[in-house]
């Protein structure tokens, strides 16, 4: 019996997580369909391919949304077509937070300039202690020759002697 009642429980905590998953992903997708009904022309948007334009046109064919992109600077602007499930996110529209992904905040400069500070002093350190190694390497290298070009010479010296 009590076999019978885990499966139960089993089997209805394995339906809440389908049932709870599937309302996360409508509520995305009506986000995101929202958004990208609202575009306009002069949004700047991200493709989910990642390429930053801005919306030039939009226009349907075949009963599907499309939006012309302008992308690029000075002479290298480009102008593609992409369908409108293609638009991930529009810049500057607070209210679509929920599809940002990645969120970048400023610095401080104090912080920033301490560790860039920091950074620099210790690749310093390592480079410094780098070459000493490798002055030290050489040294026992040119050490190493001299005294084999001086064992090499008193052989030649007593096999020339024999």
């Amino acid at each position: 019996m009590t076999e019978i009642i885990l499966l139960i429980i089993l089997i209805v905590l394995v339906v809440a997580l389908f049932v709870v998953s599937y309302m996360k992903k409508k509520k995305y997708n009506n986000e995101l369909n929202q958004m990208r009904s609202e575009l306009k022309v002069g949004d700047k948007v991200m493709t989910d391919t990642g390429v930053v334009g801005e919306v030039v046109d939009s226009y349907i064919e075949d009963e599907y949304k499309y939006f012309i992109l302008k992308s690029g600077k000075g002479s290298n602007v480009g102008y593609f077509t992409v369908h409108a499930n293609a638009i991930y996110y529009v810049f500057g529209k607070e209210e679509n937070q929920s599809t940002q992904k990645i969120v970048v905040k400023p610095a401080d400069s104090e912080q920033t300039k301490s560790a860039d500070k920091s950074a620099v002093a210790s690749d310093k350190q390592d480079e410094n202690q780098k070459s000493d190694n490798v002055s030290e390497a050489k040294a026992e290298n040119q050490v190493k020759v001299s005294n084999k070009s001086a064992n090499g010479k008193s052989q030649s010296k007593k096999s020339s002697k024999k």
